[in-house]
Formats: C-alpha cells, structure tokens, sequence
C-alpha cells in the first residue's frame, strides 16, 4: 500500500487578483500602493489561478493571510473577499483576518465577526505600516483576544540590515521579544523568518521567551540562499517551529520567472533533503496544529509570565523604560538627567544605571538619581 503523503500547507499567501487597480488602491492605501509600484516582485492571481497552481504543486490548503491596511473599513473589505473564498473552497483555504487594532472596539468586533465565520487567526498586520505599537492599548487587547479564541497572530517583520527594499519597515527586533516576553500564551507568528530573530534562540533564554514563537518562511527566496537559511534555522530552532509560505502571489525568483508559481521554492526545499519528519512538519504539519486542522498533540508548555511588579527600593538594576512604566511620576526625573525613557531609542531591558553611566553622570550622582526616583516612587505609589 502507498503511504499517504503529509498535508502540505502554505502558511502565507495573498489574494491579489488582476481584476485590482494599483492606482485606485494606491488612492486609499497609500502603503500598499508604495508595494505595488514599478520595482514591484508583485504577481497577480485569480482564485482560480491560485487554486489550480495549489493543485500543480501538491498543496492541500493556504492560510490567506491579509494585506495589511490602515483604513479599518479596507480591512473590513478585505475580510468579506476571504469570507467568500472560504465559502467556496472551504476544504482549501483558511482565512485569517486582517485587524486595524487602532479601531478599538469596532477592531474587536470585526475579529469577532471573522471568527464566526470560520476564520482560523489573525495577520498579517505590519505595525509600522498600519501605525501602532506592539506596546498600545488597543493592540495588546487584540492579542489578548487570540489569545482568548486559541489563535495564532500573524506579524510583518524584516531584517533589520541590507539594502533598503519597497515595504521594509523600521519596528526594532527586540519589541516582537517583548511582546513574547509580555504575552506568553500567545500563538505568535513571525513572517519572513522573523527578520532573524530566531537566530537569537542559540541563546537558551531567549529560547524560553519564544517558546510559543513560529516562524515562517515568505519571501525566503528574495532574501536568503535556501540551502543556506534553512540549515542555520534548523541550527537554530526545532523544526516545529518553521512553518512552509510562499507569501504567493509574489514573484520569488523575479529573473526567471514572469507569473506567480507555487513550486519553484517547493522544488528547492524538496532538494535539500531535510530529515522527513522536519520535512513533514515544516510543510504542513506544523500549520495544521496550529490552525486547528489536527490534535494540538504534545506542545512545549509556554513560559510562566514575567513579574508585573519591580523590587523597591530601587537599586539600579531594574530597566529604565519599566520604571517609568511602572511609576510615571519618574519620567521627569530620568528626563532631567538626560536618561531617554521611551522604548526608542532605549531598549526596554537597559538598566538605570547603566543609562545614567552612558550619560556621563558620576558615581555620586547615579547614587543621587536612585535616591531621587525613589524618593519620587514613595511620594507617588500609584
């Protein structure tokens, strides 16, 4: 008897059909109309190009993540396309719904709205591009909805270095690992390789935060050698946490290759050889755990949540930006010895002291601010 093959599943595709003109959504999202422009690798495909190309190259379904707009009611637009999709090739596609969480509660109620109607998470959402923070308000509510339903987010992220290309966004690495860091038990999904923030789990710590962390592989071929990203990812992480995309109907080989083609980067991985079962499980497996399509099975146990509260007095040791965080009477204090507060520039892990050293403030007077932010904390406990 002939063994049945592993389900294959695509995990970042795009609906982007001929019938869309580029100028008109260039007029109401001026982003995407920066994506679609002359340079563009842009391919364009029907659903039913896109379904026939599944069936050439052995996939069994895509995740349709959405492009992320900054008009809530685009993404609304865009959310009913994906729903009539489902509806037609319900055995083929998994919709997930494009949020704009700066639309607050009407955010929450589209994702609710998507969610009775089948869709499997959220993303793709970009923050730069669609202007919030991973740190807002109205965004960690969304996240901790997926995280209420069991569902996986999707986030844009690039590398931080390179060449300038149309869409690299500028959101630093390390506010993905806060995010982690923040909301354990969300499903997070990295696109394009996380911008490389796997090859930071080589470090056992980091490892832990991103433990419910995935990373998948769209647009790979635009940025990285394929035999070369994939064995130092493997290096790097366990194969459970790739996840098999295109990012389709991109063109990812734009010199040889005039139309959108699922198999080119099929017929790369395949020629790598990889071990089955880390084959098996980046090209669908893994995907269809975390989209529901399988018994969730065996998973890591997520990492127990970090301290809400710091220690006082204070010593120096605790972060500055989670000082000020933490105690908003401080912020005039660090501003007036010249100490950023903010995210950005200063990473939320950077310790007082070490800022108010790297300021050029004396041993006497780092002593002098601690005593000062703790006199401060003590006058404003709230």
């Amino acid at each position: 008897m002939q063994k049945e093959l592993p389900m294959r599943i695509d995990a970042h595709v795009h609906y982007m059909p001929p019938t869309i003109d580029p100028a008109q959504l260039a007029g109401r999202e001026p982003y995407w109309g920066l994506l679609l422009g002359p340079k563009s690798v842009q391919g364009w495909a029907s659903a039913e190009q896109m379904i026939a190309a599944m069936d050439r190259a052995g996939l069994a379904r895509v995740a349709l993540v959405g492009e992320y707009f900054r008009r809530h009611e685009a993404c609304v637009e865009r959310n009913n396309r994906a729903m009539e999709l489902a509806r037609r090739w319900p055995n083929r596609i998994i919709p997930l719904a494009v949020i704009q969480p700066n639309a607050g509660p009407l955010a929450l109620a589209e994702l609710r709205r998507c969610l009775d109607a089948g869709f499997a998470g959220v993303g793709e959402l970009n923050p730069y591009a669609q202007g919030f923070s991973l740190s807002d308000t109205h965004f960690l509510r969304l996240a901790e909805a997926c995280i209420r339903h069991n569902i996986p987010l999707n986030l844009h992220v690039n590398e931080a270095v390179g060449p300038y290309y149309p869409g690299k966004s500028t959101t630093p690495l390390r506010h993905y690992y806060r995010l982690a860091q923040t909301l354990p038990e969300l499903k997070l999904i990295l696109a394009h390789w996380g911008g490389g923030l796997l090859f930071y789990e080589l470090m056992p710590k980091v490892g832990r935060v991103l433990k419910n962390v995935w990373y998948d592989t769209a647009a790979s071929p635009l940025l990285y050698p394929t035999a070369k990203i994939f064995a130092t990812a493997l290096h790097c992480v366990d194969p459970g946490k790739i996840l098999y995309g295109s990012d389709y109907p991109l063109r990812l080989y734009p010199r040889r290759q005039t139309a959108p083609d699922f198999s080119p980067f099929i017929e790369e991985i395949e020629q790598l050889k990889l071990p089955p079962d880390a084959a098996d499980n980046i090209m669908g497996l893994n995907a269809a755990r975390l989209f529901g399509l399988l018994p969730p099975g065996e998973q890591p146990p997520a990492p127990s949540a970090p301290p809400t509260s710091l220690p006082l007095p204070l010593d120096g040791s605790q972060p500055v930006a989670l000082v000020a965080e933490a105690w908003p009477a401080t912020r005039p204090v660090f501003e007036a010895a010249g100490i950023a507060w903010q995210d950005t520039p200063v990473p939320h892990w950077e310790p007082v002291l070490q800022a108010a050293a790297a300021g050029g403030l004396s041993p006497q007077a780092q002593q002098k601010l601690i005593e000062t932010l703790n006199r401060v904390i003590s006058d404003n406990p709230g």
